[in-house]
């Protein structure tokens, strides 16, 4: 009886399957590793792409934001995308050798996989969509390999050599380019400045929140520096800008005022979206909105455990608080209609949307560049 093997046999329907799977996982890879790029080296004044954010739960900035988004400094998904292509060469080459190593190689891979996968949902309480699609083709591509082939796993020395160096080399080109990127946003300073003043002069919003994260001066309008935040409590971007307000805080205290408007993406309290991306965003706004003296140190607290954010939990800080009637407060409710009716002004589309004298910011951009923004108008 004659071996079996998944790549050897010419191009049968297996073998055409794992290779479109091995393809697949090179295009799901190649977006990911373009997100990543786009979310720590963006090119200019502009959003992240909301693709692969679908909602809460299903969401890419959790996985690109977490501890095991890089390894290195390299994004997870360039390896994931380097198995892709050495699938997708073992499989058009079809050798026996090639493929008892890619074995090995793809359950490796897979096993990563699943310890990703229950790192996303027991420490991120959520799914990047295009990751588990990749779990998913990994999983498949694995199970072929071993299904369909007779061939013992083994590491053939001489395929295990040539794999090492033609994967050790893009991820060494890769390291060399997120290097230059980061001499790269370090001199885009200038840059950043010149496309902040082009931009349109909306006005700071027309009415003025009553909830500050800092004021410099009585009157928000006196500030040299006046920055209007429209963000959501359950946005991971949103928690990084309220880090960054921080930090504008520490460098330029004296010279600025912050204040902040709620837009929560959840249909419970915006009747502009028809769904609800962020499913506990409007009841965190209204703990935050409930009592404007407590209002810095809630919104602290909410953006410090976003990852534990439930109904429960939300009932549970209220106490923490000394706060009660939060989330049946009629005029809690009126306070945030207020600030969404506020975002019109900006046509807003996402969060974080920062209004930095009258100019609008959409997403996040890299501290640096928006330090250097702001002294640009201290001048």
């Amino acid at each position: 009886m004659s071996q079996r093997t998944l790549t050897t046999q010419g191009l049968v329907l297996p073998k055409f399957i794992f290779i479109l799977i091995s393809i697949g996982m090179i295009i799901v890879s190649a977006y990911l590793t373009n997100h990543y790029m786009d979310t720590f080296f963006p090119s200019g004044l502009k959003g992240t792409s909301n693709l692969c954010n679908i909602s809460d739960f299903w969401g890419c900035d959790k996985a690109t934001l977490s501890p095991l988004g890089n390894l290195a400094g390299i994004p997870t998904s360039f390896f994931g995308l380097m198995i892709g292509v050495i699938g997708l060469i073992g499989g058009v080459i079809g050798r026996k050798e090639i493929e008892s190593t890619l074995k090995i190689l793809f359950a490796i891979n897979f096993l990563g996989c699943l310890i990703l996968f229950a790192y996303s949902l027991i420490a991120l309480g959520g799914l990047c969509p295009m990751c588990f699609v990749y779990y998913v083709l990994s999983g498949v591509g694995t199970f072929m390999l071993f299904k369909m082939s007779d061939l013992n796993p083994a590491v053939d020395v001489r395929v295990a050599g040539i794999m090492a160096v033609g994967f050790l080399i893009p991820v060494g080109v890769m390291a060399m380019h997120i290097g230059s990127k980061q001499k790269q946003k370090e001199l885009l300073a200038s840059s950043y400045i010149k496309q902040f003043q082009s931009l349109k002069d909306y006005g700071d919003p027309v009415t003025e929140s009553p909830f500050k994260l800092h004021s410099a001066s009585e009157n928000f309008s006196d500030g040299k520096i006046r920055i209007s935040v429209f963000s959501d409590f359950q946005c991971p971007y949103c928690k990084l800008a309220a880090e960054q307000t921080e930090e504008i805080i520490k460098d330029f205290g004296e010279k600025v005022n912050i204040q902040y408007f709620f837009y929560p993406l959840d249909s419970t309290c915006n009747t502009k979206m028809k769904g609800s991306l962020h499913p506990f965003a409007c009841y965190s706004a209204y703990l935050a909105a409930c009592d404007q003296e407590k209002f810095k140190e809630v919104h602290d607290y909410l953006f410090a455990n976003q990852e534990s954010i439930s109904f429960e939990k939300l009932k549970e800080w209220q106490s923490k608080f000394e706060l009660s009637g939060c989330f049946e407060n009629e005029s809690v409710k009126d306070y945030i209609q207020q600030t969404l009716n506020a975002g019109e002004q900006f046509s807003l589309k996402s969060t974080p949307t920062i209004i930095v004298n009258g100019k609008k910011l959409e997403g996040l951009i890299p501290y640096e560049h928006m330090k250097g923004i702001l002294q640009s108008l201290t001048k």
